[in-house]
């Protein structure tokens, strides 16, 4: 195995443990960028295919699994990105109308 092939399956073991990890879904496949696929030229590793997808980058990886969203991770910078205001209702106290306002004669007005 060259040094090449090494750092590779390092890397490919890596993104799939850390996956494994933090995902409740078990990873069922290895996509890698097409050139990276011709590279390696893997077909199998560890009993998951490793597969040719367009959609990711070059020297990059990405487990697939059933509870995967493929572009979630531009999406949700997309959101963040977006420079929209934050809309906070106004609270206005509201005291009694003057309906309410207890009615005074002015002979209970102290005198000056």
């Amino acid at each position: 195995m060259s040094k090449f092939e090494g750092k590779n399956l390092a890397a490919i073991r890596e993104a799939l443990d850390q996956h494994n990890a933090s995902c409740p879904v078990p990873g069922n496949a290895i996509l890698l960028n097409p050139v990276d696929h011709q590279l390696i030229g893997w077909d199998e590793l560890w009993g998951l295919p490793v597969i040719s997808d367009d959609r990711v980058p070059t020297k990059r990886v990405r487990i697939q699994c059933d509870g995967s969203a493929f572009g979630i991770e531009d999406e949700v910078s997309e959101a963040v990105a977006r420079e929209q205001p934050v809309e906070v209702p106004v609270v206005v106290p509201v005291g009694p109308g003057e309906d309410d306002m207890p009615q005074f004669d002015e002979r209970d007005l102290p005198q000056a």
